[in-house]
């Protein structure tokens, strides 16, 4: 990288661009103008990459209780609940996960809360353009849960488990 600076004060690639592509923007949309250094073929993404990993995470804390899949990829497989929100998407295969709080907003689909002062479960519906379903009607505002719901995200079908509740909480 060859680190120029303009007649105006910006700094610029001079291995990139010919001159300052801050003064002149056309030079930011000719993609014929711009000089990598790098042959054109290794630049080419190959088309069998894998997929970019989702953020998945196990909840911190005391288990609230799981969501058990039911069906696809992942039957049999549990989702544990923790206490305070959990959030539910699909990774890369489809199958559904718990997200890290920090996982970009598009692969949240539902958000299950356990508020172990009230001692209740909420599904919250996420903040992905996909839709969670509750017992095959999409959740669109907050459910509060009692234990045995059916839920799906995506392809997959879930069963609710509750831990805590009423008689024990953490």
């Amino acid at each position: 990288m060859k680190l120029t600076k303009c007649a105006s004060g910006h700094f610029y690639d001079a291995d990139k661009y010919p001159e300052c592509p801050y003064c002149n923007t056309d030079l930011q949309t000719d993609s014929s103008i711009v000089r990598s250094g790098i042959p054109e073929s290794e630049t080419e993404k190959a088309p069998d990459a894998p997929a970019p990993e989702t953020p998945a995470a196990t909840p911190a804390g005391p288990v609230a209780g799981w969501l058990v899949v039911l069906d696809g990829q992942a039957k049999g497989r549990d989702l544990r609940l923790g206490v305070g929100r959990t959030f539910l998407g699909l990774d890369a295969d489809g199958a559904p996960v718990t997200l890290s709080a920090d996982a970009p907003l598009h692969l949240r689909q539902a958000v299950l809360v356990y508020d172990g002062e009230a001692k209740t479960y909420t599904l919250l519906p996420g903040s992905s353009q996909e839709l969670c379903y509750l017992e095959g009607a999409a959740l669109l505002a907050p459910q509060e849960l009692a234990g045995g719901e059916t839920l799906r995200l995506g392809t997959a079908t879930l069963k609710f488990v509750p831990f805590c509740g009423p008689d024990f909480s953490w």
